[in-house]
């Protein structure tokens, strides 16, 4: 639909009651939050012929309507500003403030994230000879510029430190490459697909990675959560990939 929309097509989708969070969400990934859709009861699939001609049937007025209606547009909903400021009584308390900003925005993975100050983020840059400003890649599912600073950011934030983010930068670099579409259908199903990250060469030993259990916790798999969570920060903060609404995994 954003496609047809594009090439000055008009177009309203069908969207089932479950999925109007995901087609919000979606359509801000996407570029368009003014997208306009009409709510039918049933999903699709797997649906009887006779069901599919009845709920589209009964959706022709809404559809018509919002097709030759003026569009009221949205909120984007998307925060552009670059820099903020969290006071507390000390720094541990303006940490927590910014905690739970990020939160709210849902800009974290649901732990503590460390604050991406200005300072940290430059040390994380040192850990690449790649400009802060030089783009990696398109980010799937939702197609954000991924640039390295954006990804040192991420980066900091999941507690890295600058030797990690070459692997960073290698991995959302492969993902935006992994099949025709660069892994929007594989982030945006309803099958439970989920990105594993697999590091090879002497890069890993250098940093610490463990080879032998990356799935357990504790010290010796520290750089695996870290990265992991790294990787899967950046999904969410530059790809615009929200579990539960544009990953509807079953």
């Amino acid at each position: 639909m954003i496609e047809l929309e594009k090439v000055g097509r008009p177009a309203v989708a069908l969207v089932s009651g479950r999925f109007e969070e995901d087609a919000v969400a979606s359509s801000r990934a996407f570029g368009m939050p003014d997208l306009q859709w009409v709510i039918v009861p049933r999903i699709y699939r797997n649906l009887e012929p006779e069901l599919c001609i009845s709920q589209t049937e009964d959706a022709i007025d809404d559809l018509v309507g919002s097709l030759t209606s003026s569009i009221s547009e949205r909120n984007s909903g998307i925060d552009t500003v670059n820099t903020r400021v969290y006071e507390g009584e000390d720094r541990h308390d303006a940490i927590l403030k910014m905690n739970e900003d990020f939160m709210l925005e849902d800009l974290g993975d649901g732990l503590l994230l460390h604050p991406p100050t200005r300072e940290a983020v430059d040390q994380m840059l040192s850990g690449t000879c790649l400009p802060a400003d030089h783009v990696v890649c398109d980010m799937p599912p939702g197609f954000g510029l991924a640039t390295v600073e954006k990804i040192a950011i991420n980066a900091v934030m999941a507690g890295a430190k600058p030797e990690h983010l070459p692997v960073v930068i290698a991995a959302v670099k492969g993902m935006s490459k992994l099949h025709k579409d660069g892994g929007k259908s594989l982030l945006m199903s309803t099958s439970p697909e989920a990105p594993l990250l697999v590091v090879n060469g002497p890069i890993g030993e250098k940093i610490g990675l463990n080879p032998k259990s990356a799935l357990g916790p504790g010290r010796d798999n520290q750089v695996n959560t870290i990265v992991g969570r790294a990787f899967a920060l950046c999904f969410r903060n530059i790809g615009y990939w929200y579990p539960g609404l544009m990953d509807m995994d079953t």
